[in-house]
């Protein structure tokens, strides 16, 4: 009987294949390479998701996967043996030698897309300025974290209102608090946000007039704020907070739903508890629907630029000029300088424990896997999130909070471009106001980077 396949080779030039079911010491691993099955029997037990050594490996030698390399040995690694996080480590990268000169040219490979695919519409609020919105919310805002208990009761009185729990605004460096007046307009001139209603305590860094007069500037949208301490205290000012945020929920109740193409929709993606399928399977199908959804004339934005180190110089490789690929490779040097300044290094928390247990061994392999995609995140009050794992037993035990489940890509029953489609059957409906699970459970999770931190 044939040997049934049990691990993948990512690319033709790898030296390890990631086993995707356990594998006992004396078990057989089997493999496709190319049009070959090919077969090795495993030394030592490796679990689910790990990697196995395709031949003997000696100390010092890369370790390759996707085509790339992983980091270097610290030990060698015999034929049919587990290689992890203990025996492989990553090294700091050369950024210099990946600059692109002035005579740079565009590398892309991209998927066929699906051109068979009408482009969808939704049914949406449009906004005055920007994308129109799939939500309609009435933004419950605090300025700072002494502030976001009231917000919470707020929106917790007012049906349409959502708040966000903020855990920084007071005493804070000055880039500090540019970062984080950032994120608060940006949560306001959000297409999802009808409304705003903003608490201060009244001696945070930047008092709730000021945000307000900050919000005002950039959008039309109807803006109210109050201080605890100019309000007479926390009773007082929740009274108002939800007087004013019942009258924005009543006029957001009025406004009319109207058709929009798919090519107004902005998908940000995002990766959340990452493990070995998450680069295999699940990242290349997000990757797929972003690639149909841009073909629709929608846009896609990765966000995390901690994702790129390892695998900048490829996504370089992607910009449309020079200056874009030179930008792309310093986001990641100047990160690395940031934290080398004071002394730390982003690999000593990278992968994190939950990752390595899910065979990611090290910062380049996990951001090899994350640019693939261009998630599984928490929720958030404002933006609905679609959560998908290609790690079956991820959804098995988290079915409660996963929206889609692609683990048939890595049984091998499905293919990444059907996943993809469904995907966008998946953004579609989303779209159009089926709620996701982490807003059925009206998750408001969000916490905000630090330019620099301190005790």
């Amino acid at each position: 009987m044939e040997q049934s396949i049990n691990a993948l080779l990512m690319d033709e030039h790898d030296n390890v294949v990631t086993c995707v079911k356990e594998v006992k010491r004396g078990q057989s691993v089997a493999y496709q390479d190319g049009a070959a099955l090919r077969t090795l029997v495993a030394e030592e037990d490796i679990p689910y998701c790990h990697k196995i050594a395709l031949t003997d490996l000696a100390a010092g030698e890369d370790i390759i996967k996707y085509g790339e390399s992983l980091g270097k040995l610290v030990a060698p690694v015999k034929k049919g043996h587990w290689v992890n996080d203990q025996n492989l480590k990553s090294v700091p990268r050369d950024y210099e030698s990946e600059f692109a000169g002035d005579d740079f040219v565009m590398q892309v490979k991209q998927s066929a897309g699906a051109p068979d695919l009408e482009p969808f519409s939704f049914w949406g609020y449009r906004r005055a300025e920007g994308r129109p919105g799939v939500r309609n919310h009435v933004l419950i805002l605090p300025t700072c974290a002494c502030g976001s208990e009231c917000c919470r009761i707020v929106a917790s009185q007012v049906r349409g209102a959502v708040n966000i729990v903020f855990n920084t605004g007071c005493s804070d460096v000055a880039a500090n608090t540019a970062m984080s007046q950032k994120v608060l307009t940006g949560f306001a001139c959000n297409p999802n946000v009808y409304g705003v209603v903003i608490i201060g305590l009244g001696c945070e860094t930047v008092p709730h007039a000021a945000l307000r007069e900050k919000i005002q500037k950039m959008t039309s949208k109807p803006v109210a704020s109050f201080g605890i301490q100019e309000e007479g205290g926390t009773l007082k000012t929740i009274e108002k907070a939800v007087r004013a945020a019942r009258d924005m929920a009543q006029q957001a109740g009025m406004q009319q739903k109207e058709l929009f193409p798919a090519s107004e929709l902005l998908l940000g993606i995002e990766c959340g508890g990452s493990d070995a399928t998450s680069g295999i399977a699940c990242n290349p199908a997000v990757g797929e629907l972003s690639d149909i959804l841009v073909d629709m004339g929608a846009s896609a934005m990765m966000s995390e630029s901690i994702e790129w180190i390892g695998g900048e110089h490829i996504l370089a490789k992607r910009a449309a000029t020079p200056e874009i690929q030179r930008q792309i490779i310093r986001v990641c040097e100047a990160y690395e300088a940031h934290l080398g300044a004071a002394g730390q290094d982003c690999r000593a928390g990278q992968p994190t424990p939950g990752n390595k247990a899910g065979g990611l061994s090290t910062l380049d392999e996990k951001s090899l896997g994350c640019i693939r995609k261009g998630g599984t995140p928490t929720g958030n009050a404002i933006v609905p999130v679609c959560k998908v794992t290609a790690n079956e037993r991820t959804y098995r035990c988290m079915e409660d909070n996963m929206d889609a489940d692609l683990s048939p890509i890595v049984r091998g029953e499905k293919s990444v471009p059907e996943m993809g489609r469904a995907l966008v059957k998946e953004i579609e409906s989303i779209a159009n106001s089926r709620l996701t699970k982490a807003e059925a459970f009206g998750f408001s999770d969000i916490a905000v980077d630090h330019v620099c931190r301190y005790v």
